[in-house]
C-alpha cells in the first residue's frame, strides 16, 4: 500500500478539519447499511470528504465513483471498466447498450468480497433516465450509494432522490467554524515553521470565510513555496 508522505498527509488534512460531526454520520450511515446524501455549496470539499471517508473504510468498502453528469449509458461503462477491466478489453461491443450493460452489472459476480459503494459525483439535475438508473440499481440492492448533490439541486428533485435511494440520511455541508480554520492555520504554521503571527493566522481564517476549498488553495501555496525555498528538502 502507497504511504503517504508528511506533505500529502497535511494536504489530505486540509479538506477535513472541522468535519468529524460529518465524517461520524457517513460512517454510521454507511456501517448501517444506509445511503448518503451529501449536499453543500461549491467549495465545501464535498467529492474529497468522501474520497477520505473512501480510504478510511476501505478495509470494509470499495467506493466507486462516478461522474453523474455522464449519460446512464456511460455512467455503465465507466462502471464496468472499473468492476471487470478485463471485459472491457476483451471487447466494448458486448457492453455497448445499456439495458444489457446495467443487467451485467447486477448479476456477474464481484471479484472483491467487500460492500460496494457507487458515490454519484455532481447530481445536478435529475431527469426520467437518471432516476431510472438509480431506481435499477438501488432496487437490486448489490451496491450502497453516495450522492453528491449541487446546492442549487429543487427540494422536488431532492425529494425524488431521497425516495430511489431510502433508507437515506442528508448531510449539509456548511461553512467551517472560524475557530476551527484559525486552529487549522496555527498548526500549520507551527508544523512547517511559516512563523505566522497571530494577526497574519486570523487574517488568513477570515480570507477563506470557512471554505475547505479556499483553505487548501492557500495552504498549498504556502507549502510550495516553503519547498523552494528550502530546495525540496523538507
Amino acid at each position: 500500500m502507497h504511504r503517504r508522505n508528511g506533505y500529502e498527509d497535511r494536504e489530505a488534512s486540509m479538506h477535513f478539519v472541522g468535519r468529524e460531526k460529518e465524517i461520524g454520520q457517513i460512517k454510521v450511515a454507511l456501517g448501517g447499511g444506509k445511503n448518503v446524501i451529501v449536499s453543500g455549496k461549491y467549495g465545501m470539499g464535498r467529492t474529497s470528504l468522501i474520497k477520505y471517508i473512501a480510504e478510511m473504510m476501505q478495509e470494509q468498502r470499495r467506493f466507486l465513483f462516478l461522474d453523474f453528469s455522464e449519460t446512464p449509458g456511460k455512467l455503465c461503462q465507466h462502471l464496468i471498466a472499473k468492476l471487470w477491466p478485463q471485459k472491457e478489453c476483451r471487447g466494448r461491443d458486448e457492453f455497448s447498450k445499456y439495458r444489457s450493460a446495467r443487467f451485467r452489472i447486477v448479476t456477474l459476480d464481484f471479484n472483491d468480497s467487500r460492500k460496494h459503494v457507487l458515490v454519484l459525483d455532481n447530481i445536478a439535475k435529475l431527469s426520467a433516465q437518471k432516476l431510472d438508473f438509480i431506481r435499477y440499481f438501488a432496487w437490486e440492492k448489490r451496491f450502497q450509494f453516495v450522492a453528491i448533490v449541487e446546492s442549487f439541486v429543487s427540494d422536488d428533485d431532492l425529494l425524488r432522490l431521497r425516495v430511489r435511494l431510502y433508507p437515506a440520511d442528508i448531510i449539509m455541508l456548511q461553512h467551517l467554524d472560524k475557530r476551527n480554520v484559525y486552529q487549522f492555520y496555527q498548526n500549520l504554521s507551527e508544523g512547517y515553521r511559516f512563523h505566522w503571527t497571530e494577526g497574519h493566522i486570523k487574517n488568513l481564517a477570515e480570507i477563506t470565510g470557512g471554505y475547505p476549498l479556499r483553505m487548501r488553495e492557500i495552504s498549498l501555496r504556502e507549502l510550495k513555496r516553503t519547498e523552494q525555498f528550502s530546495g525540496g528538502k523538507k
